[in-house]
C-alpha cells in the first residue's frame, strides 16, 4: 500500500500511504485535476470537466496547488496560479463505504486553499472518513459580477459543484460512500456551504453541512452589486460600462495584475463597514444560475438535510487589531451602521433602530452611547454576535419553524493553547474564542506549529478538545447525529433544535446543552435580560 493505484473516469491515480502526526497511517491522494484549468477564454467562465490521461498520473506528492492569491501573511506577495482546479483525498482505506467529509476553506474569497501543506487532515484521520479538500477560484477570477451572462459572479461556487460532481462519480474508488457527502466549511468556507445547500444545481451532490462561523445572512457575505467589478475593471484602466467589452478586456491582463488591484476597489469607509470586493450573488442573469432568485427568497429553499451551524463566542477578537484612540474612534464613527446592521437582522421582529440602539447600549456598551476602553470586551461580543452569531441563531430558528430535518446548534468557547489563525495575524485585546480558533482542533496546521510541531501531548485539554471536535463532527458526518448513542466518548448529548425549543450545545472546558438565551432581535425580550 505504498503507493496505492485507483482508478477514477478520467484515469489512474497513484497514492501514497501517509503517516499521521498521531501516529495512524493514512492513503493520500494530492492535487488531482477536477476541471480543465481555467485560463484564456475561460478566465471567467463556467468550470469545464478535466480531460483524461493515458497511464497512470503520480499524485502521491503535494505540489502545493494554490489559487493566485496575496498571502495574507507577510511579505504579502502573490502566491498560487489561476490553474488552481485541483482537490486531495485522504482516507484510511480504499476499502469500504466510508461517509465523505468535504472541507470547503475560507478567506473572505481572496484568499485561502485546501492545499495539503497548510491543513494536514492528520486528526479527522483518527476516524474512519474519507477527506476531501478542493480549491476554487478566488477574487474577481470566482466571483467577477457584472449583472450580465458575460460575468454573471458565482463562478467559484460551480467550482465546487463540479468538485462534488467528481466525488459522486469517483469517491467510491477511494472506499468513500457518494450517498453520504458532508460539506463543511468556516468563515467564507461557511457561505459557500450555505450557498451549496441552498442552490438548485447541487442537489443530490450534499446530504449533510456544517456551517462554521459562516452563511448566507452574515452582512459580509452577499455581494449582489456589479459596482466592485466596474470599479475593478476602472482601477486598471477601463471605465466602460459595457460588460461584454470589460470581462474581454480582463482576459487579456495577466492574472497577478488583476489580483493586485482587488485591494484598491473597496474605500476606506466600505472597509470600515465590513463589506468585501468580491461575495456570494444572485446570477439569475447565468446561463444556468447558481441562486436564480434573489438570496433571501433562496433561504427558505434549501435541501432538506440534517445540519449543524454555529460560531465561535469572540468572533471579531481577529478583526480588532489594536486599542488605540484612533481604532475606538473609528468604530464609534461607524457605530450608527453596525446598530443598523443589528437593525437588519431583527426585521422580521420589527426591531426600528432607536430600539436596537438600545440594545447596543444596555447590553453591550455598559450603558454607555460610545465605545471605550472600559467595554471594549463587549463591544467585541456585540460585533461578534451581529456579523456571526445572530445570523447563524437565525437560519437555525428559521430550519425548526419549516420543519426541515435536524438543525443542531452551537457555540465554540474553548480558549486553548495551540495556534490559531488570529495569532498569526493580530495580537489578541481580549480573551476569548476567535474566529475560526476551532480550526486549529480539526486540523494540523503546520503555519501555527513552527515553534512546537507536535500535536498537543495525551491528556491535556487541548488534546482532548481535538477528540472532541473530531469526533463530533464524524459522528455527524456519519450518522447525521453528532453524539449518536452507540458513541459514549462524549457524554453530554446535543439536542437538536426543535419548534418549541432552540438547544446551544456549548463547546468548552464542559461540554454543554442548554436552551439558548432568548433573541435579543425579538424586540418583545426583555433588555435588562443577559445575552447569553
Amino acid at each position: 500500500m505504498n503507493k496505492p493505484i485507483v482508478s477514477v473516469k478520467d484515469g489512474k491515480l497513484q497514492g501514497a500511504e501517509v503517516k499521521s502526526v498521531l501516529g495512524p497511517s493514512f492513503v493520500a491522494f494530492y492535487d488531482i485535476p477536477f476541471a480543465a484549468p481555467p485560463l484564456g477564454e475561460l478566465r471567467f467562465k463556467d468550470p469545464q470537466p478535466a480531460e483524461p490521461w493515458k497511464g497512470v498520473k503520480d499524485v502521491s506528492q503535494s505540489a502545493n496547488r494554490v489559487a493566485i492569491q496575496i498571502d495574507e501573511l507577510p511579505p504579502k506577495e502573490i502566491v498560487g496560479s489561476e490553474d488552481c482546479l485541483y482537490l486531495n483525498v485522504y482516507t484510511t482505506s480504499l476499502s469500504g463505504c466510508k461517509p465523505v467529509m468535504f472541507w470547503i476553506h475560507g478567506g473572505a474569497y481572496i484568499v485561502g486553499t485546501a492545499s495539503s501543506k497548510i491543513k494536514k487532515p492528520d486528526y479527522l484521520m483518527t476516524k474512519d472518513v474519507v477527506v476531501v479538500a478542493a480549491n476554487y477560484r478566488l477574487g474577481a477570477l470566482g466571483f467577477l459580477n457584472l449583472g450580465h451572462r458575460a460575468a454573471p459572479g458565482n463562478m467559484a461556487v460551480k467550482d465546487l459543484i463540479l468538485a462534488l460532481e467528481w466525488v459522486k462519480d469517483n469517491i467510491a474508488s477511494f472506499g468513500g460512500d457518494p450517498c453520504n457527502v458532508t460539506i463543511f466549511g468556516a468563515s467564507a468556507g461557511g457561505s459557500l456551504c450555505h450557498t451549496l445547500i441552498v442552490s438548485p444545481l447541487a442537489r443530490g451532490l450534499v446530504h449533510k453541512a456544517i456551517l462554521q462561523s459562516g452563511s448566507l445572512t452574515c452582512g459580509w457575505a452577499e455581494n449582489s452589486s456589479p459596482e466592485f467589478s466596474f470599479r475593478l475593471a476602472k482601477v486598471l484602466g477601463n471605465d466602460s460600462i459595457d460588460p461584454e467589452e470589460i470581462v474581454e478586456f480582463l482576459r487579456q491582463l495577466p492574472a497577478k495584475d488583476i489580483i493586485k488591484a482587488q485591494s484598491e476597489v473597496c474605500s476606506k469607509e466600505e472597509e470600515g463597514r465590513y463589506m468585501l470586493t468580491f461575495g456570494i450573488a444572485c446570477d439569475k442573469v447565468a446561463e444556468n444560475p447558481v441562486l436564480p432568485y434573489p438570496i433571501e427568497q433562496m433561504l427558505s429553499k434549501d435541501c432538506d438535510i440534517p445540519v449543524v451551524i454555529g460560531s465561535t463566542s469572540d468572533e471579531f477578537i481577529m478583526f480588532f487589531r489594536d486599542t488605540s484612540e484612533q481604532t475606538l474612534k473609528a468604530f464609534n464613527y461607524f457605530l450608527p451602521t453596525y446598530v443598523k446592521a443589528l437593525q437588519v437582522l431583527g426585521k422580521k421582529y420589527d426591531l426600528d433602530y432607536e430600539t436596537s440602539l438600545k440594545i447596543v447600549k444596555e447590553r453591550y456598551l455598559c450603558g454607555k452611547s460610545s465605545v471605550t476602553l472600559d467595554n471594549i470586551g463587549s463591544f467585541t461580543r456585540f460585533m461578534s454576535d451581529v456579523y456571526f452569531g445572530l445570523p447563524a441563531r437565525l437560519i437555525a430558528e428559521d430550519r425548526v419553524q419549516r420543519g426541515a430535518k435536524p438543525t443542531f446548534f452551537y457555540s465554540y468557547n474553548y480558549v486553548g493553547n495551540e495556534r490559531t489563525h488570529t495569532d498569526v495575524l493580530v495580537e489578541r485585546q481580549v480573551r476569548g474564542a476567535s474566529h475560526v480558533d476551532e480550526l486549529s482542533y480539526l486540523f494540523y496546521i503546520p503555519v501555527f506549529k513552527t515553534d512546537n510541531p507536535d500535536p498537543p501531548a495525551e491528556g491535556t485539554k487541548d488534546r482532548l478538545m481535538i477528540e472532541r471536535m473530531i469526533a463530533l463532527w464524524t459522528n455527524f458526518a456519519r450518522t447525521g447525529n453528532p453524539t449518536p448513542c452507540d458513541d459514549k466518548s462524549i457524554e453530554t448529548i446535543w439536542k437538536p433544535a426543535t419548534k418549541d425549543k432552540l438547544y446551544c450545545f456549548k463547546i468548552d472546558d464542559k461540554l454543554e446543552c442548554l436552551p439558548a438565551e432568548p433573541n435579543i432581535l425579538n424586540s418583545k425580550c426583555t433588555l435588562s435580560s443577559s445575552t447569553r
